[in-house]
């Protein structure tokens, strides 16, 4: 199979590291999995902009596994290289100026207009290509009557599901996605809450949408017990002695970091000891609502620890010795922290909602959405029970070891299969390689 994969958020991702979240971590292990499979002769391309081709090109030139495949592009885009170049760092200048990783609507409609004659999408026909797949970033116009297997991936209808939320531009970029489908088009999605949320609404018959779960590195997240390298993570980030409940700090108010703040204070009160919290993640002006739930305990101030971002290095010995990691996020397609936390053998605790019980099954705890006073009742008993530490750390790997890299990769590969010559036998080999997620559901 020759495959054109649309890199667009590793090129975004490497130029912003606000941009390393979720789905670029899925573009760059799908990706470096397809390329070791010796399975499909792997092309890449970058439609999203010149930017995102302009990071892609830099991506690949550092990278040893993925730096040899092409980096396709539209003939006329090596004429206005130079311009490309130009226009790629101004955005970046602008947004430094500024300040903000989301740019006034007139700034992003000027780039828009200009970029669209600067870059034009690459879209294959059959003959070059078998499948186009573009994660994150909608489907090129169709370039002919012979087309590629085309697949666009969606993580999650957050847009639709809290408008309120979001600005225009951010819903008129999710929606794209959804309508740049025709025909027989195919959807990948990371979870089977997600695939059914499409079919309920209408956008995509089951037929037509491919489940394929995302996993944690193990080279970033594994369980560190080295008790001098834990202590010098505690020290270089402020954090106390005694037991802490690690979280995460993201712009997304569907994440409510605010109601583990509010459910610590809970928590903390009714504790006898010291405990803290952490609230690790990248500081963002949509995280006022974060600050301002901490200013409303002034007595927790020296509780709640606010390292800001945490670079991979230091994520397994920090995730490790927590007594629990808490996510109380109202909404998600997947769920990747939660998972991360569990293969460093912490055990997650997480609303009973959307995705998240396919991620966590007895890996962790799940409370009912908006129970402030069972949050802090699970914070309480995974610091509390010293007794049932060593059984909850296993029981979270052992969740955590039924997702892996790989067994997407394979996942992946079969669907391209399917949809190249219909071959009924991907519905048994999905139906196995997803077999343990769907029993923790």
């Amino acid at each position: 199979m020759r495959i054109l994969y649309d890199i667009s958020t590793l090129g975004l991702a490497h130029l912003y590291t606000q941009s390393r979240g979720g789905a670029y971590r899925a573009d760059l292990h799908i990706t470096g999995g397809l390329a070791a499979s010796g399975q499909c002769e792997l092309l890449f391309c970058a439609n999203h902009s010149s930017v995102a081709y302009h990071g892609s090109a830099a991506f690949l030139a550092g990278h040893e596994a993925l730096g040899s495949i092409p980096l396709l592009a539209a003939g006329t885009l090596s004429r206005h290289s130079p311009v490309r170049a130009a226009t790629s760092a101004t955005h970046r200048f602008v947004r430094q100026l500024l300040g903000t990783y989301v740019l006034p609507t007139s700034v992003r409609r000027c780039a828009a207009w200009i970029d669209t004659r600067l870059h034009r999408p690459v879209a294959g026909t059959a003959s070059e290509m078998d499948v186009l797949h573009s994660p994150s970033v909608p489907l090129p116009p169709r370039a002919g009557r012979r087309l590629p297997a085309r697949f666009v991936t969606v993580y999650d209808l957050s847009y639709t599901r809290f408008p309120e939320l979001y600005g225009a531009a951010y819903q008129r970029g999710s929606a794209a996605m959804l309508e740049s489908l025709h025909g027989d088009d195919r959807i990948v999605t990371a979870s089977y809450f997600i695939r059914d949320e499409l079919c309920e609404r209408g956008i995509a018959s089951a037929d037509r949408i491919d489940v394929v779960p995302l996993a944690a590195d193990p080279d970033t997240f594994y369980r560190c017990d080295d008790r001098e390298t834990i202590a010098k993570v505690r020290v270089r980030y402020g954090i106390p002695d005694g037991p802490y409940v690690l979280s995460v700090n993201s712009p997304d108010p569907r994440k409510n970091v605010a109601h583990a703040i509010h459910a610590f204070a809970v928590a903390v009160h009714e504790h006898r000891g010291p405990l803290s919290l952490v609230l690790a993640g990248n500081d963002w002006p949509a995280s006022d609502r974060m600050r301002e739930a901490i200013t409303q305990y002034p007595g927790l101030r020296d509780c709640i620890v606010v390292p800001g971002h945490v670079p991979d290095h230091d994520l397994a010995p920090l995730y490790s010795a927590a007594s629990a990691f808490v996510y109380p996020s109202i909404y998600e397609g997947f769920g990747l922290p939660p998972l991360e936390a569990m293969q460093c053998g912490t055990p997650a605790i997480t609303l009973r909602t959307s995705a998240l019980p396919e991620v966590v099954g007895d890996g962790g705890v799940m409370v009912p959405p908006g129970d402030r006073d069972a949050l802090a009742a699970a914070m309480l008993a995974a610091v509390s029970d010293e007794s049932g530490r060593s059984v909850r750390r296993h029981r979270a790997l052992a969740q955590a070891g039924r997702f892996s890299w790989d067994r997407s990769t394979r996942t992946m590969l079969a669907a391209y299969r399917a949809s190249l010559d219909g071959a009924t036998a991907y519905t048994a080999i999905a139906a196995s390689s997803h077999s343990a997620s769907r029993l923790s559901r």
